[in-house]
């Protein structure tokens, strides 16, 4: 257990500097989307209580989606390593790459809990300042919060894997350079790739007002987002990318025989 401590210690010393990057602007961002709250909810006026409320989801939403972005994308320690050179070093420390793989899912899901508790306190806030329910027609508002924020975290997660996978062929910083560009465009290319798949760009029937996307269609994703069947999709979806991602990193520390 000291092994593992110490190792995610050590990855969370080394991204310090990018943790707290991603804070601030998620900080920035929740005060910003908090302040049309504040002003809605001390202005008094109850005829104003459905639009605070839509604002209070769709604020809530975008962090979310922002916290889930944040969590999910890649902390850059692999490409720091290589350009310390520590990458080549610890092919001979005790540490197995089972273990380091495992490390490094340990931390990617310290970061996903950190900003999903923040996202949910967010939310709590938002509650308290505009002082209205948050909860109607039976619709959840931590469920809807939740699914926003896993499937933000499983795309960016998607990316990341795939980056990841092929940023284990550099081994130098010569390799560094080359590798890294085609990292980028390799996971450019996954989301293309899923985007090529039926249903997944379709796009609505407009509807008959002239409107981009229909009322029709808003409450009808409205209803999948906030079902509890979708959270379960999505948390097996997580978990799935919880093995590819240590799978990936496994083979990136595999030590070499030669």
């Amino acid at each position: 257990m000291k092994l593992y401590r110490s190792l995610i210690y050590r990855e969370l010393k080394l991204t310090r500097k990018r943790c707290i990057l991603m804070l601030i602007l998620f900080l920035l961002l929740s005060l910003l989307m908090l302040l049309p709250i504040m002003i809605g909810g001390l202005s008094g006026d109850s005829e104003m209580e459905e639009d605070l409320l839509s604002i209070v989801w769709l604020a809530s939403g975008i962090v979310a989606l922002t916290g889930g972005f944040l969590a999910g994308t890649n902390n850059g320690l692999q490409k720091a390593d290589i350009n310390s050179g520590w990458k080549r070093y610890s092919f001979i420390l005790p540490p197995t790459a089972k273990q380091q793989a495992l490390s490094d899912l340990l931390t990617k899901l310290c970061y996903i809990l950190f900003f999903g508790l923040l996202s949910v306190a967010f939310l709590m806030v938002c509650k308290i300042v505009s002082g209205i329910n948050t909860a109607v027609e039976g619709i959840d508002p931590i469920c809807r919060m939740l699914n926003i924020y896993l499937g933000a975290v499983c795309a960016v997660m998607l990316v990341d894997i795939a980056y990841s996978y092929i940023m284990m062929f550099a081994n130098d910083k010569n390799q560094l350079k080359l590798i890294s560009a085609l990292a980028f465009v390799g996971a450019g290319a996954v989301l293309k790739v899923f985007g090529l798949f039926p249903r997944m760009n379709k796009t609505e029937k407009p509807a008959e007002d002239g409107t981009m996307i229909s009322e029709e269609a808003v409450n009808k994703f409205e209803t999948i987002l906030c079902s509890g069947k979708t959270t379960l999709c999505i948390l097996a979806v997580f978990v799935v990318l919880c093995v590819l991602f240590f799978l990936a990193m496994w083979r990136s520390h595999e030590r070499r025989e030669s």
